[in-house]
C-alpha cells in the first residue's frame, strides 16, 4: 500500500468514509447546496491510525459512520442496533429497504452476528460487495467479500441450483462469536438481469452504499456482561444509475462495451468493460465539468493485511485527455473515487467482476460493474 502525506492520507477517509451527496468550496457554494452538501471530515494522520479509530476497543466502540441526509433524488438510511444485557428486553436485528432491490438486515446475537440480503427477484443477479475491516491475530486486515443472491450461476446454468433468496455475511471470525469482536464494513449493492440472459442496456435498480461500524462484547460471559453496538449508513442516488453489464461476448459487443453519464457538478464518468474481440479494456474515468480536477484512486482486492490488499494512489488532470483516469477496473474487488472537481468533492463506490478470456467458451465470459454515489 502506498501511502502519501497530505492528499495522500485521504486513503484513510476510503477505508472509513462513504458520505453522501457534494461538498461544496466557497465558489461553488450554491451548486453544492442544491445537491445536499454537508461538512468535511478530518483526515487521519494514517491508514493505521485510523483503523484503530474504526475499529473502536474493547472499552469503547467506534462512533457511528458520518451521513449526510436524504433529498428527493438522494435517500439516506441510518440504521442505530443497541442493546444491553441489563436490559430487559433486547432487540438484536434491525432493517432498512434497499431501494429496488429488496432488504437489509443487521443482526447482533451471542450466537449469531452478520450482515443479511434479501432478494425481491431471486432470477436476477444480486451482489452484496464488501471490504472488511478488523483485526485478526493482532494485524489490521481487510477482505473482500461478496454475497450473492442468484437462480443462474453462469449461461450454462439450467436454473435448478442457485441460491436461496438471501444471502449474507458474518461478522465474527469463528462460527461461535468472538467474546469481544469490533470492525468495519464498506460496500455497495447491486442487481442486474440474470446471467442466463443478455444483460447491456437492460435497466437496472440503483446500487446502495453501505458504511457500518460493529462492536460487541462479553458474548462468552452472563447476560449481564453482554453489549453490542451496530451503525450502518445507507445511501441511493435514485436518478442516476450508472454502471456496465454484460453475460457473454455476443451480449458485450452488441452494447458496446463503454458507457457515460453525466454527473451534476462533477463532469461526465466513463465506464468501460470491452470483451476481448473488441479491446479487452477495462477502466473507470472523469471527464471533469472545470479545474482544478483531482482523484484519490483506492482499490480494495484479496483477503490479508491491509499493505498488501489496499492499494491507494492520488491522481492529477492528464492535460492531454483532460480526463482524470483512466483507471484499470479491478477482476474480482472493490474501488472507492474520492474526485475533487472545482471545490466540489464527491465519493463514488464501485464493484468490478469480469471474466473476458475464455476464447473457448465466449458465451460464458461476463463483466458486472456498478458504482454507487456515497
Amino acid at each position: 500500500m502506498r501511502i502519501a502525506s497530505g492528499r495522500g492520507a485521504a486513503l484513510g477517509v476510503a477505508l472509513v468514509l462513504l458520505v453522501a451527496g457534494t461538498l461544496s468550496a466557497a465558489g461553488t457554494r450554491d451548486a453544492a447546496s442544491a445537491a445536499g452538501a454537508h461538512a468535511p471530515v478530518s483526515t487521519p494522520a494514517s491508514a493505521t491510525d485510523l483503523h484503530r479509530a474504526n475499529v473502536g476497543t474493547r472499552a469503547r466502540p467506534a462512533p457511528p459512520p458520518p451521513a449526510a441526509r436524504s433529498t428527493p433524488i438522494r435517500k439516506v438510511q441510518r440504521l442505530k442496533l443497541h442493546w444491553k444485557g441489563t436490559q430487559r428486553t433486547r432487540r438484536m436485528t434491525r432493517a432498512a429497504v434497499v431501494p429496488g432491490i429488496g432488504r437489509l438486515s443487521v443482526v447482533c446475537r451471542p450466537r449469531s452476528t452478520m450482515v443479511r440480503l434479501w432478494a425481491e427477484d431471486r432470477t436476477a443477479e444480486t451482489q452484496m460487495w464488501l471490504a472488511k475491516y478488523e483485526t485478526k491475530g493482532g494485524h489490521a486486515v481487510v477482505a473482500t467479500k461478496t454475497a450473492r443472491v442468484y437462480t443462474y450461476a453462469d449461461a450454462d446454468d439450467p436454473g435448478r441450483g442457485g441460491t436461496g433468496a438471501m444471502a449474507h455475511e458474518g461478522l465474527n471470525q469463528r462460527p461461535r462469536p468472538e467474546n469481544f469482536s469490533s470492525g468495519h464494513l464498506d460496500g455497495i449493492i447491486s442487481q442486474r438481469r440474470g446471467r442466463h440472459l443478455p444483460a447491456s442496456g437492460a435497466a437496472t435498480p440503483p446500487s446502495t452504499s453501505l458504511s457500518l461500524n460493529w462492536w460487541w462484547t462479553g458474548f462468552r460471559n452472563p447476560r449481564s456482561w453482554q453489549q453490542c453496538r451496530v451503525d450502518a449508513v445507507l445511501t441511493t442516488r435514485l436518478d442516476i444509475q450508472p454502471g456496465i453489464n454484460w453475460h457473454g461476448d455476443e451480449d458485450g459487443i452488441a452494447g458496446g462495451g463503454t458507457r457515460t453519464w453525466r454527473l451534476p457538478n462533477l463532469g461526465e464518468l466513463e465506464v468501460r468493460c470491452e470483451p476481448y474481440p473488441a479491446g479487452d479494456r477495462q477502466t473507470i474515468a472523469l471527464v471533469p465539468a472545470r479545474r482544478p480536477a483531482r482523484a484519490w484512486v483506492e482499490t480494495v482486492t484479496g483477503e490479508g493485511r491491509l499493505e498488501h490488499h489496499v492499494e491507494g494512489e492520488s491522481h492529477a488532470r492528464d492535460p492531454v485527455t483532460g480526463r482524470l483516469g483512466r483507471f484499470p477496473l479491478p477482476r474480482n474487488g472493490i474501488m472507492r473515487l474520492f474526485l475533487t472537481v472545482g471545490g466540489v468533492e464527491r465519493v463514488l463506490v464501485v464493484s468490478s467482476y469480469h471474466v473476458t478470456n475464455n476464447q473457448r467458451r465466449p458465451e460464458l465470459n461476463t463483466c458486472e460493474v456498478a458504482v454507487a454515489f456515497a
